[in-house]
Formats: C-alpha cells, structure tokens, sequence
C-alpha cells in the first residue's frame, strides 16, 4: 500500500511538473543591449573598439554571430568570433576592431532567448519548433579619431 502511494505521488509530481512546463509562455523579444565603451589599442598599435553586450532580461540568452555593419552600406562587413551565454542581469566585455573608413557604424548580433531548462525540456518532451533567433542592432557609432 505504501509502495503504491508513493508511486502515485511522484506520478503525480512529475505530472503537474509537464503541465507547467508544457503551459509557459514562450519568452517575447530580447532586451539586450549593445554599448560602446570606447577605443582603446592593442600592443601592436591596432586600434580596438571595447564593447559590453548586457542581457537586461531575468531570463539567461545566448548572443552570438555578430557583425559590423556600416551606415555608408547596406552590406555586413567582418564578422566577430566573439558570442556568450548571458545570465539575466549579466553582462560581457570584448574588443573588436572598428572599421577603417570614417563611415559610422554599428553592431549586430543574433539572440535566442528560449535556452532555459523549461524551454528545452518543453521542446524536448512536447515537440515544439524553436524559435528563430530575434536579430538586435546597436545604436550607430562614429569613428573617432
């Protein structure tokens, strides 16, 4: 009987625990933001941009395949190596040199927000499509000499 009672509880348990997961909503649009801190240079001279990326969501976010893009262009130009995984609150610091022309300038990066154990689980269990990732642009920067 105790046998029974107990299976049937964490039946239930687990039960509930699908129910809530299956019933989330999907996390909406990103807040993330770009933020030029300055240049600084490298010991060879090159000259670097240093950014900070700050995810402003409670929920983590997964930011990566950036890109420079050029106000002067309607083309992407170099595409930053750099991506990380962004706790809510969180934020990370990285360089990347700026373009060469005296075009302003900004950054672009791919995001997705639904990477928390609930959204897998409930992709995972229930079969759902992932989203595509939300694309979030920076503010125009100007080179300054």
């Amino acid at each position: 009987m105790r046998k029974t009672t107990i299976t049937l509880l964490v039946f239930l348990v687990v039960c509930v625990g699908l129910a809530w997961v299956a019933f989330q909503p999907a996390p909406g649009r990103p807040n993330v933001s770009i933020s030029l801190l300055g240049y600084t240079n490298e010991p060879s001279g090159a000259r670097l941009a240093v950014i900070a990326v700050s995810n402003l969501n409670a929920i983590t976010v997964y930011v990566y395949h950036g890109c420079i893009r050029l106000q002067s262009s309607a083309e992407s130009s170099d595409w930053i190596q750099w991506h990380s995984t962004l706790g809510g609150g969180a934020s990370d610091i990285f360089t990347v040199p700026p373009p060469t022309n005296q075009s302003p300038w900004r950054l672009s990066f791919y995001v997705y927000n639904d990477i928390g154990f609930g959204q897998v689980l409930k992709r995972t269990i229930f079969m759902t499509a992932r989203r595509h990732p939300y694309d979030i642009d920076s503010d125009w920067f100007d080179v300054k000499r």
